[in-house]
């Protein structure tokens, strides 16, 4: 998209978060619009630590625990749930890592409803 199609606003927030514009649309049917914009994470973000750590295993077992293996293939499900929505299905490279960790808690217990279902 070229900066001449994009709104004088608009160009001006992605250049302030060294952020580029990916998409801009309207309007819509409320009278609104919209833009996509996608901007390096933070220096400081929890992605670009240096180290690995240990992890917090809150749930940890053993190979042991026979609870683990009916555990493992629905956790296995829920985080493939978690990229393929973050990604658009393989589609995007430049993903939000903190959208995957969202999409993975919705991905393991549901949607932020009280009942977890999609009331759509």
């Amino acid at each position: 998209m070229s900066e001449s199609e994009v709104p004088e606003v608009v160009q001006h927030l992605a250049n302030d978060l060294g952020g580029t514009v990916e998409e801009v649309g309207g309007p819509l049917p409320d009278g609104s619009g919209f833009a996509v914009m996608s901007m390096p994470l933070p220096k400081d973000h929890w992605l670009t630590k240096d180290g690995w750590d240990e992890p917090p295993a809150p749930f940890r077992m053993g190979t042991a625990n026979p609870i683990r293996m009916v555990c493992t293939e629905p956790v296995k499900e829920a985080a493939r749930y978690a990229i393929r929505v973050t990604t658009d299905n393989g589609k995007i490279d430049d993903y939000d890592p903190d959208a995957l960790i969202q999409n993975l808690i919705v991905g393991l217990f549901g949607y932020h409803t009280s009942d977890g279902l999609s009331h759509i």
